[in-house]
Order: structure tokens, then C-alpha cells, then sequence
């Protein structure tokens, strides 16, 4: 809020309620114009490479009920958490029953180039210049493949977060307003690393921490 707004070096003003359309377009311009993301975290840490069928559910085994994954060095779908090496892809369509199957994340980066800069500029007043900017040192400022030692310990470091309260959620649509913004986070695998943003309630009871995350059936955080 504004103890940190007191710290930064530069306010860009926007129309109240749009932030999702900056957001969206940002991540439009690090997937298909800068090609900046995290691909480790995403193959790892979300459901990016999980193969899609045309109705928009899960790909799954029929034997296990597991969402699939497609394995380069094989060629083939397999279930997610196969416990063979696999190499799963982030991107790609790849045929299965005469169908070309899609990942999530290629889906994603087909969905939001529809957010150009010049249409989120149209709709937030934000200058398409800076707009394209802005993403760029976003993803520059997220060192992408950077690590720091800390007691001891090999970790990521992504030096850059998207942070929101109620200034981005006080609209319609609130939820996904703030999931937009949550996916800078995602896509420059800046989730619960040093630098980054954390997954939990910041407000929580802490220390000691009070939550930890578990993964789904389906390999997701709940």
C-alpha cells in the first residue's frame, strides 16, 4: 500500500478497475514478444504442461485417472507424476487419437495474445510504450535462472514481485483481477523463492509457520 508506494521510483497512473488488462498484457509481451519466462518452475511447480483435451479438461490415463504429460525423449503421454525420468514438455500439440493435443501452457500463450499493448493501453490509459516497457523490466529485473545460497542452502532468486491489495480487488471481477496479477508471479517463477511473492497469507500467524503446502490428486497446491 503506500508505505511502499512511498519507496518507488516511478507511479504509473492507470484508469480504476483495468489492472487486469495491464497484467494480461504484460504477460502477452513476456510469453510471445520477449519469450521470458520461467520454463524449470513451470514444467515443475504448475499444471503448464498438462496435456488438454478440446473440451478444456485434463488429458488423464485411463487406467490411474492421472492428468497426462507429454515425454520428449519417448514421444509419448504419460501420467504426471510417472516416476520413470520424464521430460515433460511445456509446449507443443502432440498427437494422440488422431488428435492434436495441446498443453495448458501453450494454451495460455495463445489466449492472451488477444491482450495487445495497444488495446490494454485503450482500455487502462496506459501508453503502449509503456506497457511493453514495464513488462520487459519486469522479466529482466526477475534474473530468470539465477540462484542465491542462503545458510548453507542452493536456492532460486527471482528479484521481482507483483504484489496487490485492495486498490486492484475493489472492482467487479475481483478474483481474477487478482489472479492476472498472480500470474507475472507464476510465469517468471517468482512464487515462495527469495525475491519473489509469497503463496501464503502474509498475515498469518508467523513464526512459527502455521501452513504448508499439500499437492491434489492432480499434483496441484491446495
Amino acid at each position: 500500500g503506500g508505505y511502499a508506494g512511498s519507496k518507488a521510483h516511478e507511479w504509473i497512473p492507470i484508469r480504476p478497475g483495468t489492472d487486469a488488462a495491464l497484467a494480461l498484457s504484460m504477460i502477452n509481451v513476456l510469453l510471445n514478444e520477449e519469450g521470458i519466462y520461467d520454463r524449470e518452475f513451470l514444467c515443475r511447480f504448475t499444471n503448464g504442461p498438462y496435456l488438454i483435451r478440446r473440451d478444456g479438461r485434463y488429458m488423464r490415463d485411463p487406467e490411474s485417472g492421472k492428468p497426462l504429460v507429454w515425454d520428449r525423449p519417448t514421444g509419448r503421454a504419460v501420467p504426471f507424476d510417472s516416476p520413470e525420468d520424464v521430460q515433460m514438455a511445456l509446449e507443443g500439440k502432440f498427437p494422440i487419437n488422431g488428435e492434436d493435443i495441446p498443453t495448458a501452457f501453450t494454451l495460455l500463450k495463445e489466449h492472451v495474445k488477444q491482450y495487445t499493448p495497444e488495446r490494454a493501453s485503450s482500455i487502462t490509459t496506459i501508453p503502449t510504450e509503456t506497457i511493453r516497457r514495464l513488462a520487459h523490466e519486469f522479466g529482466a529485473a526477475a534474473q530468470i535462472g539465477s540462484t542465491i545460497t542462503i545458510g548453507g542452502h542452493k536456492l532460486p532468486l527471482r528479484p521481482a514481485a507483483a504484489s496487490w491489495y485492495r486498490g486492484a480487488i475493489a472492482h467487479k471481477h475481483a478474483l481474477l483481477n487478482g489472479l492476472a496479477i498472480q500470474f507475472l508471479n507464476v510465469i517468471v517463477g517468482a512464487i515462495d523463492v527469495p525475491g519473489g511473492h509469497l503463496g501464503s497469507n502474509p498475515f498469518s500467524e508467523t513464526p512459527p509457520r502455521q501452513w504448508s503446502p499439500a499437492a491434489s490428486a492432480d499434483g496441484l497446491i491446495i
